[in-house]
């Protein structure tokens, strides 16, 4: 069995398991714990059940079926996810409140020399009125932020314009401009219609060159290939260029790479270009994902390759897909580094457990004598849901 099976394989147990302890951990909040009905109870159970399913099954069913035919199941089942998650994070909260509470109680008692037996309440009703107290205010809240959040994600992205100033930039690249798009994601959720927006929104820019740094696809080419057409109207005086992420391995790059390259799209493996004016240059690299060396030592990251040998004078920007690439990058003298990623965590409050992976979320960080840039995210990624982040279009002036 090949290495990417295996991983494939690891990551499809870990995942299940995950979402079957989610499921059952809401049931038990809010239909075991709040008092129901013994018929109230069957229904919320086959409710819970059928709802936990409903990923897996759609899963199973884009064997068969195109995800084209099964788009608004897919939307649904991964915006049930969402929901899921926030329900998940808030009783994890009211749940630990309680433990504090449970806490204080029996540090009081015993302070007071009160016997531990005597410390839990006895009084049912009262407790069956807080546990359903909880279980409603989970459900307006959370379904409350969930409307909020897929308002946020089908609304355009917002485009980000920032000046960078680059030491020892040569006066032809004043007020050169770079667009950046990232982890757009078509497949599964995101289809033309939403890239062909974007396509408008970066052609407005006028952008001397377009950046696309990594995760473009989420699925099989023979299926989705198509819906990246769009992208061959991009337009930009000095080209459009891209770098793989991640998905780019989990959906078959040895099969995506020609499929983007006929787009009129220049991918950078491990390599370099350079950008010229009058008789002077700018040199745009870059390098694979992070985890590509999982599918194959030949796919690995090599900035040796892709940096090595570069005059220190030069002005050298690098496309690379996860932020934490700016490590490796920095000691070749890399003035910018553009990434993604990272979504900006995309659904509160996951911006606090990505530092976990990486310490850089979103956008602009200084390492060492190397700028990085995080973008947000154009597309999204799983739940059609954005809670403290946006959809996001990078606009680079450099000066």
């Amino acid at each position: 069995m090949s290495s990417s099976s295996l991983f494939f394989l690891g990551f499809l147990t870990v995942a299940l398991t995950i979402h079957a302890l989610m499921h059952y951990y809401f049931w038990q909040r809010m239909v075991r714990d709040t008092g129901l009905s013994r018929t109230g109870q069957r229904v919320g159970s086959t409710g819970v059940l059928l709802l936990f399913l409903l990923l897996p099954v759609s899963r199973v069913l884009a064997i068969w079926f195109s995800v084209q035919q099964l788009y608004y199941l897919l939307w649904f089942a991964h915006l049930w996810l969402g929901i899921l998650m926030l329900f998940v994070f808030f009783f994890l909260f009211t749940d630990s409140l309680k433990l504090l509470f449970w806490l204080y109680r029996c540090f009081g008692a015993v302070t007071r020399g009160a016997k531990q037996q005597n410390i839990p309440d006895h009084d049912h009703n009262r407790r069956r009125f807080l546990t359903q107290s909880i279980a409603l205010s989970a459900a307006v809240i959370v379904l409350g932020a969930s409307a909020f959040g897929v308002k946020k994600c089908l609304e355009p992205p917002t485009v980000n314009r920032l000046p960078v100033k680059i030491s020892g930039l040569p006066s032809a690249f004043k007020g050169f401009s770079i667009v950046q798009i990232s982890d757009i994601h078509i497949g599964a959720m995101s289809m033309r219609s939403e890239l062909d927006e974007v396509v408008r929104a970066v052609n407005r820019l006028q952008p001397d060159l377009v950046a696309i740094t990594g995760d473009l696809v989420d699925g099989d080419p023979a299926e989705i290939a198509a819906e990246l057409a769009p992208l061959a109207e991009l337009k930009a005086q000095d080209g459009v260029f891209f770098v793989t992420g991640n998905h780019e391995y989990y959906s078959g790059v040895e099969r995506w790479l020609p499929e983007i390259k006929k787009l009129g799209i220049t991918v950078l493996t491990n390599s370099r270009t350079a950008i010229r004016r009058n008789d002077e240059i700018l040199l745009l690299a870059g390098v694979n994902d992070q985890q590509a060396g999982r599918f194959g030592r030949e796919h690995a990251p090599n900035f040796g390759k892709a940096l090595g040998g570069i005059d220190k004078k030069s002005t050298v920007i690098l496309l690379a897909h996860q932020p934490k690439a700016v490590e490796q990058a920095a000691p070749y003298g890399v003035d910018l580094v553009l990434s993604g990623h990272m979504h900006g965590g995309q659904i509160w409050p996951f911006n606090y457990l990505t530092p976990l992976q990486q310490p850089y979320l979103k956008g602009l960080y200084h390492y060492q004598n190397t700028l990085l840039y995080v973008n947000q995210g154009t597309g999204y990624w799983g739940p059609p849901m954005r809670i403290g982040t946006y959809k996001e279009i990078s606009e680079f002036i450099l000066n």
